[in-house]
C-alpha cells in the first residue's frame, strides 16, 4: 500500500537524520576536546557518507520494487557509486595524494559510466553512443569537481545539496521517480539536514573540499538515476543555482582575471561586500524553494526545455538582484512616478525637436 511506502520514506528520513546527528555531534565533541582523537573522528562528511550508504543498502535490500523502474538498479550500481565516492574522498583528503584527486574522480566517473545500461542515452539518441558516454563522463566530472567552489562560506554547499535531494523526494511523491529513489533521497536528505544543523553559519563543523567533491559525485550519480527514469530535466532545474553560480564565477574570472574561482562566486562577493553568511543562505534558500516548485511542475511539462529555461532566467534575475543588494529598493509608487517623469521628459524633448 502507498501509505506503508510513505511510512518507510518518513522513517528513512528520521532515522538517517538522527544517526547522522549523533555522528556529527561526536565530531563536534572531538573538536572541542583538549586532546583531539583521530582526524577521521572529527570529520564532518564521514557520518553523512556512512549513514547514507547503510540506509541505501537496507532500502535496496528490503524496499526495492524493480517493476516501477525503467532501468532497474543493481547491487553493482549501488556499490560502485559509494565505493567510488569513498575513494574520491580518501584520495582528496590527504596532502600526499591530493594531486591525484581529479584523475581519481574522472576514473570513478568513467567506471560508473561503463556500467550504465547499454540502452540508456542521456541525450536521447541525438548523439552517437560513444559521444553520449563521453558527455556523461565530462559533465559528471565537472559537476562533482566544481561542487567544491560552493564551499567558500558556511552552509551554501550543504544547502544546495539538501535542496537538490529534496527535489528528488518530491519527484518520487509526484510519480516522476520510483519509490526506491524517493527513499534514497529521503535518507540522504535526513543526513544532509543533520549536516546543515552544524554547517549553518556560524558553523561548528566545516566541510572540506574533498567532502564537497565526493558529495558532488553522489549528487551526479543521483542525477544520472533521475535521467534514466526520464526526469533529468527536473534535476537540472533543482541544480540550476549551483550551475549558474559556477558559470557566473567562471565568467567573472575570465573577464577580470583576478582571484580564485571561489572569490569570484556571487555568494562570496556578497559576503565580502557586507552581507552576512546567514542572510546569503536565507536568500539562497528562497531561490531553491522557487526552483523546487518549477522542477516539480516540469514533471507535467510537454517538453524538456521550457521550464529549465524559465528557471535559468529566474535564477539569473534573482542573482542580479542579490548582486545589487546595496542599492535602495524602490516602491511601486516610486517606480510609477519615475516612469511618468521619463515619459513627460521625452514628450518635452519631442516638442522641442518639432519646434
Amino acid at each position: 500500500p502507498m501509505e506503508f511506502a510513505y511510512i518507510i520514506t518518513l522513517a528513512a528520513f528520521l532515522v538517517c537524520f538522527l544517526a547522522a546527528l549523533v555522528g556529527l555531534r561526536l565530531a563536534v565533541s572531538e573538536l572541542s576536546s583538549p586532546v583531539p582523537g583521530s582526524s577521521w573522528r572529527r570529520d564532518a562528511f564521514l557520518p553523512v557518507l556512512l549513514v547514507s550508504f547503510t540506509a541505501f543498502a537496507l532500502l535496496f535490500t528490503f524496499a526495492n520494487r524493480t517493476y516501477d523502474q525503467i532501468f532497474p538498479l543493481t547491487w553493482v550500481d549501488l556499490l560502485l557509486a559509494f565505493v567510488s565516492a569513498a575513494a574520491v574522498y580518501a584520495v582528496s583528503l590527504f596532502k600526499k595524494t591530493d594531486r591525484f584527486a581529479l584523475p581519481a574522480l574522472a576514473g570513478a566517473v568513467l567506471l560508473c559510466t561503463a556500467f550504465l545500461p547499454a540502452d540508456f542515452m542521456l541525450f536521447q539518441n541525438h548523439l552517437p553512443f560513444w559521444g553520449d558516454r563521453f558527455c556523461i563522463v565530462l559533465l559528471w566530472t565537472l559537476f562533482a569537481w566544481c561542487f567544491r567552489y560552493l564551499n567558500g562560506i558556511d552552509g551554501i554547499a550543504s544547502l544546495q545539496a539538501s535542496g537538490f535531494v529534496c527535489g528528488l523526494l518530491i519527484l518520487s511523491v509526484l510519480g516522476g521517480l520510483p519509490l526506491l529513489y524517493g527513499n534514497f533521497a529521503a535518507a540522504l536528505l535526513g543526513a544532509l539536514t543533520a549536516l546543515l544543523v552544524y554547517n549553518w553559519y556560524p558553523a561548528k563543523l566545516l566541510l572540506k573540499d574533498s567532502a564537497c567533491v565526493s558529495l558532488g559525485f553522489l549528487l551526479g550519480w543521483l542525477t544520472i538515476l533521475t535521467a534514466r527514469e526520464g526526469t533529468g530535466s527536473c534535476a537540472l532545474i533543482y541544480a540550476m543555482y549551483y550551475i549558474l553560480e559556477i558559470c557566473w564565477a567562471v565568467g567573472r574570472k575570465l573577464i577580470a582575471n583576478d582571484g580564485s574561482l571561489v572569490s569570484n562566486t556571487l555568494y562570496y562577493r556578497l559576503n565580502a561586500s557586507g552581507l552576512s553568511p546567514a542572510e546569503i543562505g536565507q536568500n539562497v534558500a528562497k531561490l531553491l524553494t522557487v526552483l523546487l516548485v518549477l522542477g516539480s511542475f516540469q514533471v507535467y511539462a510537454p517538453n524538456n526545455y521550457s521550464l529549465p529555461l524559465a528557471a535559468a532566467l529566474v535564477t539569473l534575475w534573482f542573482m542580479s538582484k542579490l548582486n545589487n543588494w546595496q542599492e535602495p529598493q524602490q516602491s511601486l509608487k516610486d517606480i510609477n512616478r519615475e516612469v511618468i517623469r521619463d515619459i513627460k521628459d521625452n514628450v518635452e524633448d519631442i516638442k522641442k525637436i518639432i519646434r
